[in-house]
């Protein structure tokens, strides 16, 4: 017993210099840029662009928490705000491939069953989802005429990531609530895949649908649930898309806000469906191409990057905070059991 606790508290420990190792890494390869901008931004949209990131981390938490409350009466607001700081935090460590991972294991320690929280996840995913297509939707009807006169081949693209988008949307939906087209869609994939890679990978799938129709029936006895659940995300977003205004308005005041808000909300939509060429993000890419023609492309890097760190460096630092705030309390913990065996 005293070998595995003192092994416990040293894997413990190097993980915890493995995050230090990994947080520098990122700072040095990935967040520097931003963290300059930060440094020649003035205090006043600086202010703004902060608090519109922390008024969305608010919302989401909220959003969060109106989710999984069907499961978890004790699961606070709070609880759902340190879990979209989990899932930054981690989507940044593992470069995208823990950001599920990350989300799901957030809710089981909080007491919730892997298939719950598997079907939170999802529903979470979804509405997210909805709300970015509902924006785009709105952005587009909008502004139809001033992209079919200066650019109409963007206009297809634009829709293909709604179809896109709504697709995915109606597939998780439309599957969780029916279940005939479950055992459907389960019998075609017996018929189509044979590979034990796709096998598993449709053995997962199975198993996020049966958990997001549990979720779903849970919140369907709240009739309420799903409409609040969506516009919370409505304005959670809404911080989002607010802030390449705050920051272009600046330099350039005669700039229209329901274009900027427009062309934010196409860009989240368009970042799905355009691979990322030689090694630029997808939504970095999306942003300069639609904004630089807009503002001129000192300003759209600018406005680029400090939207970057409000939706992307800022809850990383949270999430960051956090992590090592439970890596204390898991140090100081087996230390002292270490000792007690002593």
């Amino acid at each position: 017993m005293k070998m595995n606790a003192k092994g416990k508290f040293i894997l413990n420990l190097v993980a915890l210099l493995a995050i230090f190792v990994v947080m520098i890494y990122v700072i040095q390869n990935s967040l520097a840029e931003i963290l300059a901008e930060l440094t020649a931004t003035k205090p006043i949209i600086l202010i703004g662009v902060i608090g519109l990131g922390l008024a969305y981390q608010f919302f989401e938490g909220w959003s969060i928490q109106e989710i999984v409350r069907s499961f978890s009466t004790s699961f606070r607001r709070y609880d759902g705000m340190v879990t979209a700081w989990y899932v930054a935090f981690y989507r940044v460590v593992t470069f995208g491939v823990g950001t599920l991972i990350s989300e799901v294991n957030f809710y089981t320690r909080k007491g919730l069953k892997v298939s719950q929280s598997m079907g939170v996840t999802s529903l979470h995913m979804i509405m997210y989802k909805l709300a970015m297509l509902t924006y785009a939707i709105i952005g587009l009807v909008i502004q139809f005429s001033l992209f079919y006169t200066r650019a109409p081949r963007m206009i297809p693209l634009i829709l293909l990531g709604m179809v896109m988008t709504t697709a995915i949307i109606l597939f998780f939906l439309l599957i969780s609530i029916s279940i005939n087209l479950h055992v459907w869609f389960i019998q075609m994939s017996d018929k189509l895949f044979k590979t034990t890679k796709m096998r598993n990978l449709i053995d997962r799938c199975n198993l996020q649908i049966y958990s997001l129709r549990e979720t779903v029936a849970s919140i369907l006895h709240d009739r309420t649930a799903l409409i609040r659940i969506y516009l919370l995300n409505m304005i959670k977003l809404a911080m989002w898309y607010l802030i390449p205004y705050i920051i272009i308005i600046d330099n350039h005041p005669e700039i229209d806000f329901l274009l900027v808000f427009s062309l934010i909300s196409f860009t989240l939509i368009l970042a799905g469906v355009i691979p990322s060429p030689a090694g630029i993000g997808a939504f970095e890419f999306v942003y300069l191409f639609l904004f630089s023609p807009l503002v001129g492309t000192v300003d759209a890097i600018s406005s680029m990057l400090l939207y970057r760190f409000a939706s992307y460096v800022l809850p990383f630092f949270l999430g960051f905070v956090q992590v090592l705030i439970d890596r204390k309390n898991v140090l100081s913990n087996e230390f002292e059991e270490m000792k007690s065996k002593e």
